[in-house]
C-alpha cells in the first residue's frame, strides 16, 4: 500500500513538473540586443602573446595546477580586450591563524575569446582571397612569363 501511494505521488510530482515547467523557445533576436560584427579582431588578436608557464606554488598557499600550463598573461590580454578578464578571489588551502585573506586572481575567459579568433581568421581570409585575386590578375595580365615567375 505505502509504494502504491508513493508511486501515485511521484506520479502526480511528474505531472506537475511537466505542466508546470513546459519549456518555451527563445529565439537569438529576442535573447540578444546590440548585435554587432566584431571589428578589428585580427588586430586584437596579433597583440595577444600566447604564453606557456607554471604557477608559483609557494604563492599565499593556493592549491593551483602544477606541471607547465598554457594560456595568456591576464594583463596584456586586459589591455587588448578587457571585457574578456576576470577577477576570481581565492581561499588558501591551508589559511595562517587568525587571517582568513583572499586572492584576487585576473583569469581570461577563454570562451569569450573564441569569437575574436573567429573574426580573426575570417580579415586572414579576406586578405588571402585579395592576395589569390590580385595574383590571378597578374598572370592574366603579364602572360605566360608572368605565370613561370609567380610559380
Amino acid at each position: 500500500m505505502k509504494t502504491s501511494n508513493f508511486i501515485a505521488v511521484l506520479s502526480a510530482l511528474s505531472l506537475f513538473s511537466t505542466v508546470s515547467f513546459a519549456q518555451s523557445k527563445v529565439s537569438e533576436n529576442q535573447l540578444k540586443q546590440n548585435v554587432t560584427p566584431i571589428k578589428g579582431a585580427l588586430s586584437a588578436v596579433n597583440q595577444i602573446e600566447p604564453i606557456s608557464y607554471n604557477y608559483n606554488n609557494q604563492l599565499n598557499g593556493l592549491k593551483l595546477p602544477g606541471g607547465t600550463q598554457y594560456g595568456f598573461n591576464a594583463d596584456n590580454v586586459q589591455s587588448v580586450l578587457p571585457n574578456i578578464v576576470r577577477t576570481q578571489s581565492m581561499l588558501p588551502a591551508a589559511p595562517r591563524k587568525g587571517s582568513v585573506q583572499s586572492v584576487d586572481i585576473k583569469t581570461v575567459d577563454v570562451q569569450s575569446l573564441v569569437p575574436v579568433l573567429l573574426g580573426a581568421i575570417k580579415e586572414q581570409q579576406q586578405q588571402i582571397d585579395a592576395l589569390k585575386a590580385e595574383v590571378q590578375a597578374l598572370r592574366t595580365k603579364g602572360g605566360s612569363n608572368t605565370s613561370a615567375a609567380i610559380k
